[in-house]
């Protein structure tokens, strides 16, 4: 069978984990995690080459926003098993990432369909400009906007990027390779083995396995995680130096039909629907100082370890906090799903109103309380711990957004520090004459004017609005003329 000669476009959303940092790492405790609008795409298109041969073909991937961002790889297959090693004369950074996915892909796809015919590929690989930090000035990039810089320097916002790209491109590949990209979206059956493939690969080039939500965000979008156990790996982790993976070993263990440990109840991931309640905005914003979020959350669990009880009170009633908040964004998308299509009017009352005015309107009280629950929570466990969770700079920019109008609360996501924030507000209806501002530009203003800290918003693009189905969409099959800017991306490799 010959390989795909259309091109295969792939996406991915960035994520946010609202509420949950630190918990995810335990399969006892859940996260909330909102998939962004921000996503990360890769084009895989043929590029038959002279010198291909049944067993041997060129690889040449680009990431045109970075100075250093091209590599070059050839693929051989040598007693039947296909390798993807760094092309001779190969001058750009070695990256993992990119490599690990190539490699992994080629086994996989290989092992489910080993009559393809393979020819060379070229492939490039963008993130919305929003995955890094831009320039601190009120000027609009053009999609995909080159960053001018090498990779090892750029700034990241935090949505999970490394995660986004290497789900889109062993997605793409093996979609390619499989000639399963036809469809403007993959099967249940394939999405598995793509989460699968792709939670493998970001371990592997990690040397570690993470909790998983954001590749789980990659694959699913918006959702109510638990991660899934060490053991669904396998041992594809734990090989000696030299030995290497059979495509039909990485089958076997990434499969959910071969390897009952991705469907048992004690090992498997969870992944409940989860979305924002309709009638408001996740806004983010990037904040220009940095946390080492893995020496923080060495620290949190040696405190865990150290004083076990109080960890586990202390996780318990965050668990019960972010439960609450995620039932209480149910009800209210359940009343939209009636149909109270006014939900936003009847349930928030009048406009312009602090949280502490919505006497109408419970289960916006309710989310704020919950938020605020949770906000203490972590600051508490922050201070245990000796880990600045919510650092006091974060505490003052986060309460004086929360006390503009229609901000139902605001937080610092994932394992917190001085990265990034997140803040939801109302999004009324828009009357064409009105002339106050919104609430999302109020908190505009704040953020831009902010002289605590370098505090960027991110642009619009990146807001998720709530509702039934905002940010429920995770990996996607795309038209790459569909997309602004991508064909103009592809043409500046």
């Amino acid at each position: 069978m010959a390989q795909s000669q259309q091109p295969t476009v792939v996406s991915c959303p960035g994520k946010v984990l609202l509420a949950g940092g630190f918990l995810v790492l335990d399969p006892a405790h859940q996260g909330l995690v909102i998939s962004t609008a921000s996503r990360f795409y890769t084009v895989v298109t043929p590029s038959p080459h002279e010198h291909d041969t049944p067993d041997s073909f060129r690889i040449v991937v680009k990431s045109p926003q970075f100075t250093d961002g091209s590599w070059e790889y050839t693929a051989q297959r040598v007693d039947g098993e296909w390798t993807v090693e760094v092309a001779a004369g190969q001058t750009s950074s070695p990256n993992s990432f990119v490599h690990l996915s190539l490699s992994s892909a080629l086994l996989l796809a290989s092992a489910v369909s080993p009559t393809t015919s393979h020819a060379s590929l070229s492939i490039t690989v963008v993130g919305a400009n929003d995955f890094y930090s831009q320039s601190r000035t009120d000027a609009t990039p053009p999609p995909f906007a080159p960053l001018n810089v090498a990779i090892r320097d750029v700034h990241k916002t935090g949505l999970g990027s490394s995660a986004a790209m290497v789900t889109s491109l062993t997605s793409a590949l093996y979609l390619h390779w499989t000639s399963s990209s036809s469809s403007t979206s993959s099967s249940a059956p394939d999405r598995k083995l793509l989460h699968n493939l792709a939670q493998y690969v970001h371990s592997l080039a990690q040397g570690k396995v993470g909790s998983g939500f954001d590749v789980s965000a990659a694959v699913w979008g918006s959702q109510i995680y638990r991660r899934f156990a060490v053991e669904c790996l396998g041992d594809l982790l734990s090989r000696p130096e030299g030995q290497r993976v059979t495509g039909k070993e990485l089958l076997e263990v990434l499969s959910p039909e071969q390897n009952p440990a991705w469907s048992h109840a004690s090992t498997a991931a969870l992944v409940s629907p989860f979305a924002l309640p309709p009638g408001t905005t996740l806004m983010l914003a990037d904040v220009d100082a940095g946390s080492n979020t893995p020496s923080m959350i060495s620290k949190v669990l040696a405190w865990k370890k150290r004083a076990p009880q109080q960890a586990d009170d202390q996780w318990n009633a965050l668990k019960e906090s972010n439960m609450a908040l995620a039932k209480e964004f149910a009800i209210m998308g359940k009343l939209a799903k009636r149909g109270n299509v006014e939900l936003r009017e009847e349930e928030a009352g009048d406009a312009r109103t602090t949280h502490d005015q919505w006497e109408a309107a419970p289960h916006f009280l309710n989310s704020t309380k919950y938020i605020q629950t949770t906000r203490r929570l972590m600051r508490e466990m922050g201070e245990l711990s000796s880990v600045p969770i919510e650092p006091p700079e974060q505490t003052r920019l986060l309460d004086a957004c929360c006390s503009l109008p229609d901000v139902i609360g605001a937080g610092v996501p994932g394992a917190g520090g001085y990265d990034a924030i997140w803040v939801l507000v109302m999004a009324p209806v828009v009357d064409a004459a009105a002339t106050e501002s919104s609430p999302a530009e109020l908190v505009e203003v704040l953020l831009r004017g902010w002289k605590e800290m370098s505090v960027r918003p991110l642009s619009r693009n990146a807001w998720v609005h709530g509702g039934l189905d905002a940010g429920q969409s995770g990996l996607l099959v795309e038209q790459i003329g569909s997309v602004e800017g991508l064909q103009a991306a592809v043409d500046r490799c």
